[in-house]
């Protein structure tokens, strides 16, 4: 996963030279859980997405959202597994899921946006999630809200 933001600032005050602002968080590489293809995985991570930010007030597409999903797949139980190995940002092995917020028309001017695609998912079911763990033969129960 990967969180980048680019923002102008000062445009209010007639500030017009270099003043972009980025934001540039990679986050820690995973393997998808044993037997769940691409497809699926993305859509399990879209569900989960949606789950907290509904659940947890927390704004859509924001670094907090992005954070706490990266929490959550920490969780044995969802069967990501974690690489403790140093990537580059050129490393062809790793697939980058963007969350890409403010100037998107800045972030369309770097490299990032060659690897860019659209993993996202809208309104995935927890019945889906089930069934793609079902067939990966991995009991999938919903994340509980402590209250």
């Amino acid at each position: 996963m990967h969180y980048v933001n680019y923002h102008r600032f000062g445009e209010g005050y007639g500030i017009r030279d270099n003043n972009v602002g980025f934001h540039d968080c990679p986050f820690k590489p995973f393997l998808l859980p044993q037997g769940m293809n691409r497809e699926n995985t993305f859509k399990v991570l879209s569900y989960l997405t949606d789950y907290i930010e509904s659940n947890f007030d927390i704004q859509p597409c924001s670094y907090k959202s992005v954070t706490s999903l990266d929490s959550i797949i920490n969780m044995e139980r969802f069967g990501f597994t974690r690489l403790n190995i140093s990537i580059s940002n050129d490393d062809a092995d790793i697939i980058d899921l963007f969350t890409v917020t403010g100037r998107l028309l800045l972030f369309k001017q770097i490299k990032y946006y060659s690897k860019y695609f659209e993993w996202y998912t809208e309104n995935v079911t927890f019945e889906e999630v089930k069934k793609i763990y079902d067939e990966c033969n991995i009991p999938f129960y919903d994340l509980v809200i402590k209250e």
